[in-house]
């Protein structure tokens, strides 16, 4: 390998920097897909049945224009809305229309039905914008529907269809608002607006977390490599490997998501250890002996690097390739396209990184120099070390109780898929959102479509006793059926002493009749999103003022209560019951890519130590880490949605690294004859400094995600913390104190296997191997000589 590298180091750099140019020149044909609908399988039984009621009553996807004001219903606020409004019928990508102008009043005149807006002219006087008031609040059909109760509020409801671009939909819309300006304060909000607002915010996040989360890494370099040439080249290695797993988006034919995110930010915290240990190493040669030739320094590199390298590697790579197993789409594409990116990592921090050393001039000669911080370091790393020698059993106990108490919070964990909280609460579609679901029922919806004789009155009392059930349920705000249609329609006919008033008829033909009556002075077409022309289907459509998973269940459990009963074919669907699902697949994909991350670790690290007992004891940090993330969030509030999903299984792929250098030190160090404390000592004072370094460069490349756009993704950075963090002292701590309290045989037998070699001078490859896994521009590496130690 090393004769490989210095015969072809011109091509293999050539290669490198090729395909990552390569690869970085498709990004920009990368496209976002902001549809939350599409983060789950097509096969999903919500999706099919929601694609069946869209294909019969059309897309269900609404555009909300809020106008807010102390009193909406002045002339000049009604003159601004009514111009608004004829602006939006006009445009060609809206379907349909709900607002205080094309409300129907339908009323008796002289014994017939009359059918007319609720508005018929704009209001003048005083007294007319008295009446207004009053209809409005007795109409209901307005009434916290198109304005609030407390008239402060009024909205245009506009369906949009997919005939159009819905782009080119919302900036017509945006146009029209900006043409009319007045005193009211404009809002928009529903689900177009939060997928172009998400659009927006990923790609403002992409251009504003990645330079900074690859400053942030630079000056970590920076600090701890010392100087800039020695930088450049992790530096390099990650901008590369970024450039060819972003290319691969569009070459996959997949589309870039709020996920998507993540994955450089993985590679800018993940990718540059293995070119940090080795540059580390390298400068720590140079500055033993400054005139070694570079072949040998290559050879070096390789022989003491090579294996714990792919070791740390593979298992963080094993880790993150359990999100393949998640139900949720781009959470397997996250997990693919960050394997893939530590892949090139790897292999260009094996072969890139050790042409580029061979090539380059001296750089560093001066000799190793302890300085205070070090020594600093040193001095704490060997009390803690102390206690751990001391007290293995009380630190466990502690450790045990905290991990107890913390994961209790398990039990208080959340599940969160609603899009509008992926937004600050300032955001101006969070605020639009936040008036939809308390003043005018809701913007996220639940599609029930009945299918049968629609007009019988079996069929239509069912509808209507279904709609009075979903009315009364908390956490439903309206509830919009053709049976309230046929009930306003009796109240024209009969009078409030009549038996046939405000009540469903009890034949058929009385119904058609009430329809026939209707058409006479109203427009069939009023009900088209409520009952087809056939008369052969209706759609039931339930707002939700509190989008929220428990609440979506029991509704979807309410209506499954009825079906069976019901006098014709029942179908549920809507984006809210997408959501719902896509909250079980969360559960389901954490769970399955949980179990195959830590089994793929543990069999890992059972190879790895040639020893069962050792893989348990390297897995043992990563499920208390486990515990006490998802015990932190459920106390915090914080819920386990789309993005804090992919956390658990990124902390076992990245923090598994700290497990195997501690445990390949301490080993390494018992080999050579140390007793257990003087191994402790010694392992906690070399590698120990190194694995703290190492987090805290995990843990700056992932702060950067804390400046998101996304609520959700700034909740991961801090996760991060706690994440990144419990596996640290899992592995300086937890570990340590296991091995000094039950001193399990992997270790003893590795020791004795080695002993037999004893006499040979170059028997610890494995002690050498760890030397050099020190981040920090001092390297100091897993030396076993303990009385030299600072």
């Amino acid at each position: 390998m090393v004769d490989f590298i210095i015969k072809y180091r011109w091509l293999i750099i050539g290669f490198c920097l090729t395909l990552g140019v390569t690869f970085g020149l498709l990004i920009p044909t990368s496209r976002i897909d902001p549809d939350m609908r599409n983060y789950v399988p097509a096969s999903m039984k919500s999706r099919i049945e929601t694609d069946k009621i869209e294909n019969e009553f059309g897309v269900q996807d609404m555009v909300v224009v809020l106008f807010a004001d102390t009193n909406i219903i002045t002339q000049d606020n009604v003159k601004q809305i009514n111009n608004i409004d004829r602006g939006i019928s006009r445009i060609s990508g809206v379907s349909d229309q709900l607002s205080p102008f094309t409300v129907r009043n339908i009323r008796s005149e002289e014994g017939f039905m009359v059918v007319e807006p609720l508005i018929h002219h704009l209001p003048s006087s005083d007294d007319e914008l008295m009446q207004l008031e009053e209809d409005i609040l007795e109409n209901r059909f307005a009434r916290d529907i198109v304005v609030s109760s407390d008239m402060s509020t009024a909205s245009i409801a506009a369906t949009i269809s997919n005939t159009e671009a819905e782009t080119g939909t919302l900036h017509e819309i945006d146009s029209i608002i900006r043409s009319n300006p007045g005193k009211a304060e404009i809002l928009t909000g529903g689900l177009p607006y939060i997928r172009r607002s998400i659009m927006k915010d990923v790609n403002k996040d992409a251009i504003i977390l990645v330079p900074l989360a690859l400053l942030i890494m630079m000056l970590v370099l920076k600090f701890t490599l010392g100087e800039w040439r020695s930088v450049l080249m992790p530096f390099t290695v990650v901008l590369l490997s970024i450039a060819v797993t972003m290319g691969l988006i569009p070459l996959l034919g997949w589309k870039l998501s709020i996920l998507s995110l993540l994955v450089p930010i993985i590679l800018v915290a993940v990718a540059n250890n293995y070119g940090i240990y080795l540059v580390s190493r390298y400068l720590l040669l140079r500055s033993q002996n400054g005139n070694v030739s570079g072949r040998s320094l290559v050879k070096d590199l390789l022989q003491t690097l090579k294996m714990p390298i792919l070791f740390s590697g593979l298992t963080t790579i094993a880790g993150i390739l359990g999100l393949m197993t998640h139900s949720i789409i781009p959470a397997k594409q996250v997990g693919i396209l960050a394997a893939a990116g530590v892949s090139v990592a790897l292999l260009m921090s094996l072969f890139f990184i050790p042409a580029l050393i061979y090539i380059r001039d001296p750089v560093c000669n001066k000799p190793f120099q302890n300085n205070r911080r070090n020594r600093l370091h040193g001095s704490f790393l060997k009390k803690l070390s102390g206690l751990i020698i001391n007290k293995p059993g009380r630190i466990l106990l502690i450790s045990a109780v905290f991990i107890g108490v913390v994961s209790s919070g398990i039990f208080l964990l959340r599940i969160n898929t609603n899009q509008e909280t992926y937004f600050p609460k300032r955001h101006p579609v969070r605020r639009a959102s936040d008036i939809i679901n308390s003043k005018f029922g809701g913007s996220q919806t639940i599609s029930v479509m009945i299918t049968g004789d629609i007009k019988s009155p079996e069929v239509m009392m069912a509808i209507d006793d279904l709609t009075r059930r979903l009315k009364e349920r908390d956490g439903v705000g309206e509830v919009f059926s053709v049976s309230q249609v046929v009930r306003e329609m009796s109240k024209a006919l009969f009078d409030r002493s009549d038996e046939g008033y405000d009540r469903i008829p009890r034949t058929k033909e009385a119904i058609a009749q009430m329809f026939e009556l209707y058409n006479m002075s109203g427009d069939p077409d009023d009900f088209r999103q409520l009952m087809n022309f056939e008369n052969t289907g209706a759609h039931i459509l339930i707002r939700l003022s509190k989008p929220e998973n428990k609440v979506i269940n029991e509704i979807k459990a309410a209506i499954a209560g009825v079906a069976d009963t019901f006098p014709a074919e029942v179908t549920v669907g809507g984006y809210a019951l997408i959501m719902a699902d896509f909250a079980a697949s969360i559960i389901k994909g954490q769970v399955t890519s949980l179990l195959l991350a830590v089994t793929a670790v543990f069999i890992l690290l059972t190879i790895i130590f040639k020893s069962w007992k050792g893989g348990l004891i390297g897995s043992i940090p990563l499920v208390a880490s486990i515990l006490i993330l998802f015990g932190f969030m459920g106390f915090t509030g914080i819920a386990l949605d789309a993005a804090t999903a992919l956390l658990s299984s990124i902390m076992i792929g990245v923090g598994v690294d700290f497990t195997i250098q501690y445990i390949w030190c301490f080993n390494s160090n018992i080999s050579k004859g140390l007793t257990w404390a003087e191994a402790t000592v010694t392992s906690m004072t070399t590698i120990g400094r190194s694995i703290i370094i190492n987090a805290a460069g995990v843990m700056a490349g992932f702060s950067a995600l804390i400046f998101s756009g996304f609520t959700s993704i700034r909740f991961f950075g801090y996760l991060v913390l706690i994440s990144i963090g419990s596996c640290l002292i899992g592995a300086i701590i937890l570990i340590p104190a296991i091995l000094m309290k039950f001193k399990p045989g992997f270790i003893e037998i590795n020791m004795n296997n080695i002993k037999k070699r004893k006499n040979e001078k170059k028997s610890d490859i494995v002690g050498i191997t760890t030397a050099a896994f020190s981040s920090g521009s001092s390297a100091a590496g897993c030396t076993a000589n303990y009385e030299q130690m600072p």
